[in-house]
């Protein structure tokens, strides 16, 4: 019975994704990297190529995101509390018990704002003891 079970959930799961590589091959040129974003490799095989690119980050705010990132890595703790509840760097009850956070706030107010407007962007949620 189970292994009836696993053949019919991979056919299933193959029938899923069928369309999705049917539309790849009938347009062979949707899948180029754009031209802002740099090549890293090419492999050739057959009449298919593959290319290797990196992804475009333009939209990303990398000065802010290293500027966060060397302060949570000093500050694990709370970045973790962050990552859970990002609340919680508006709460002047938290920013008072913790006046690292605090000061940094003051000291990249950019960093701030945009962490208030995106936090998912800053904040990599670490898994739980167990998971």
């Amino acid at each position: 019975m189970k292994h009836k079970s696993f053949a019919v959930v991979s056919i299933l799961t193959t029938l899923a994704f069928a369309p999705a590589v049917m539309a790849q091959e009938q347009n062979p040129g949707a899948n180029e990297p754009s031209a802002s974003a740099p090549e890293l490799g090419r492999v050739e095989q057959g009449n298919r190529t593959i290319v290797f690119a990196a992804a475009d980050n333009r939209d990303l705010e990398v000065d802010r995101l290293r500027t966060w990132g060397d302060f949570a890595e000093a500050h694990p703790n709370l970045a973790k509390a962050l990552a859970y509840n990002p609340s919680l760097m508006n709460n002047d009850g938290y920013l008072a018990k913790h006046p690292d956070l605090e000061a940094f706030f003051r000291a990249h107010p950019d960093v701030e704002k945009s962490m208030a407007a995106n936090p998912g962007n800053y904040n990599a949620i670490p898994p739980r003891p167990g998971e």
